[in-house]
């Protein structure tokens, strides 16, 4: 996996229950998670920051492509993305890893910090 958001994520996430929504699910993912990444300037921060970065958004992109994939979820990337976040945390991911969760909530409430400030 790439530290940060490029085109190989959307391989990575793909689930084959509807792979034509999957894919555009996934592009639509990976443009957020892009536009994330430059406003967050995260090419400019440590190594370690970009990895923790890069590890959450790879894990919450995975977990929303599954979501819509499964009908559980609106296929609004955008509005899924503000639902999972805006609680403080994100959505459970890390059953087996408290340390992997929290650093999943911490990236979600700084994209939920960018995801208000771009509607």
């Amino acid at each position: 996996m790439s530290m940060k958001p490029d085109k190989s994520w959307i391989n990575d996430w793909r689930y084959g229950l509807v792979p034509e929504k999957e894919r555009e699910v996934s592009g639509n993912l990976l443009g957020v998670f892009q536009d994330f990444w430059r406003w967050a300037q995260l090419d400019q921060k440590s190594r370690t920051t970009r990895q923790r970065y890069g590890g959450a958004l790879h894990a919450l992109g995975g977990w929303a492509v599954e979501q819509i994939a499964e009908g559980k979820a609106s296929e609004d990337v955008y509005q899924l993305l503000v639902e999972a976040t805006s609680g403080g945390d994100g959505p459970l991911i890390h059953l087996d890893s408290e340390e992997w969760q929290r650093e999943l909530d911490m990236v979600c409430r700084k994209l939920y910090q960018f995801l208000v400030s771009q509607s």
